[in-house]
């Protein structure tokens, strides 16, 4: 189960800074601050990369979908979807 959630235009500029990648690996700097100062020197040198060799291992541990068109498989599946009587939002 998912959510959908409209995202502000400031705050999609700021998203977009992070996920304008199809595979992404987010590093909070409070967690980074936690490894040893080698492991730091490693991330903050892949940090500087283009890409890093990185698979996800199996299943991530949080799926974003971006509907930018109407031609996303978001957009087309959840249009799709049957409408559950609920009111107009708009």
């Amino acid at each position: 189960m998912s959510i959908l959630k409209i995202v502000p235009g400031k705050d999609y500029q700021v998203l977009m800074d992070y996920l304008s990648d199809p595979g992404v690996v987010l590093l909070p700097e409070s967690v980074l601050a936690g490894f040893s100062p080698e492991i730091q020197r490693k991330f903050r040198r892949m940090d500087q990369e283009a890409q890093i060799d990185y698979d996800f291992g199996g299943e991530p541990d949080v799926y974003v979908d971006v509907i930018r068109s109407d031609c996303c498989y978001a957009y087309k599946t959840l249009t799709a979807a049957e409408d559950d009587g609920s009111e107009d939002l708009t």
